[in-house]
């Protein structure tokens, strides 16, 4: 039995229009992280555009950046990320335990290496407040501008993978060093300037893609602004070598890109991803991690050091790691007599000696006279107050024998720790 089929035309002129404005909405959000990508470029134009002499271009980067930042915040379409927001919290606590993994990573690196140096920045209140000011807003404006483009393409596009290649290495390109390629003499500083500059930007860039897809936006602003605001906050940092700083550099952020997008996967197949990991199991022992790192380095106290040399034999032998107590007070100073063994510098080498005797002139100043005690004779200079950093409170026998080893091919003058 044939019946007359009703063809509902509002239903599908509904669906055409519903469709052509889902298109639509869809370019509208390429087009926003295009116009957002070309703004990043504002600190390369707007030195071009107003004055240095009208005002001090230095001062408009933050409030250009935190114009962006409340553009995107209240003006513009949300778009939102791959993972839940159960799984951009762990990917958040991920990306802190992360940072804190990183700073300790390179500050055991520069004790190991010797090649810890002091602070470029303005440590005082005002510095470190004027420096965070200067930084937060432009790292934010970055990684909001980056998390909103990844995230677009990602389910935007019609190649996701070609588009977050592209902008990873785009944003990568936005923070080389352009500068040296003017000292560029031959292969081996194009060598240098590949492997310290441009690959590990794009490690990094790479890294900052995959947790913007899978985080947000958040995720990546603790992670590294945790990294910078202790820079600026340290009264001293690694200076590495650059093929240890580029091994880091390029090794690390890979590293962590496939941990964190392996974390997103897994999480992303559990029901209740509270159950699966407790955010203090990473981050309790990478605080210890920093806490050792502190000790070692001297930031407390009490800091320990190695002997390299056998001139307190039979006291102390080499290999042997000495806990030194930093001299706090003048009181502690005059407290100081023959017997005591102290650690001083003497130009660029530091050395653990016992004093022999005590001077004291007439204004009351003191300076004492040091001995090995297995050296014949004593010591050809003078301490001074001022070259003192501590006095030995212990001793812990062997455990810095690996240390020997590494310095064993250098002359080492005899009591030194520090070379």
């Amino acid at each position: 039995m044939l019946t007359k089929s009703k063809f509902n035309f509002k239903s599908m002129n509904s669906k055409i229009d519903s469709g052509s404005k889902f298109e639509y909405k869809e370019k509208n959000y390429l087009i926003i992280s295009f116009v957002l990508n070309l703004l990043l470029l504002g600190e390369r134009v707007l030195p071009k555009i107003i004055s240095a002499s009208l005002i001090n271009v230095n001062y408009i980067y933050p409030v250009y950046y935190s114009l962006i930042i409340i553009c995107m915040l209240f003006s513009l379409p949300a778009i939102h990320t791959m993972g839940k927001i159960k799984i951009k919290n762990h990917i958040a606590g991920f990306c802190i335990a992360g940072s804190v993994i990183y700073i300790a990573l390179t500050f055991s690196t520069g004790i190991f290496m010797k090649s810890l140096a002091s602070s470029p920045y303005d440590t005082s209140l005002r510095g470190i407040a004027h420096n965070i000011v200067s930084y937060l807003p432009k790292t934010t404006a970055f990684i909001m501008v980056r998390s909103y483009s990844v995230n677009s393409v990602y389910k935007k596009s019609c190649h996701p993978y070609l588009w977050l290649t592209a902008i990873s290495l785009y944003l990568a390109a936005l923070e080389f060093n352009y500068v040296k390629l003017s000292i560029i003499r031959g292969y081996e500083d194009i060598f240098i300037y590949l492997f310290q500059d441009i690959v590990p930007k794009i490690s990094v860039s790479v890294l900052f893609t995959i947790i913007c897809l899978t985080g947000g936006s958040i995720s990546c602003i603790c992670y590294e602004c945790i990294k910078k605001i202790f820079m600026f906050v340290f009264p001293f940092i690694p200076s590495l070598p650059w093929i240890a700083e580029s091994v880091i550099g390029i090794a690390y952020p890979i590293m962590f890109s496939m941990y964190i997008w392996e974390k997103y996967k897994g999480l992303s197949r559990i029901k209740n991803v509270y159950q699966r990991d407790n955010i203090l199991s990473f981050i309790l022992p990478l605080l210890f991690l920093v806490g050792v790192s502190w000790f070692v380095v001297g930031v407390f106290s009490v800091y320990p050091s190695v002997i390299l040399t056998g001139s307190m034999e039979p006291v102390i032998f080499p290999g042997d790691i000495l806990l030194i107590r930093k001299l706090s007070s003048e009181e502690e100073l005059y407290k100081l007599k023959a017997g005591d063994i102290i650690n001083f510098k003497r130009e660029d080498i530091t050395i653990t000696h016992r004093i022999e005797e005590v001077i004291k002139d007439e204004a009351g100043n003191l300076s004492f006279i040091t001995k090995g005690d297995n050296n014949d004779s004593r010591d050809s200079w003078i301490v001074k107050p001022n070259d003192l950093k501590g006095t030995v409170e212990n001793i812990v026998p062997k455990i810095g024998i690996p240390i020997v080893y590494l310095y064993s091919n250098q002359n080492i003058p005899q009591g030194v720790i520090d070379y």
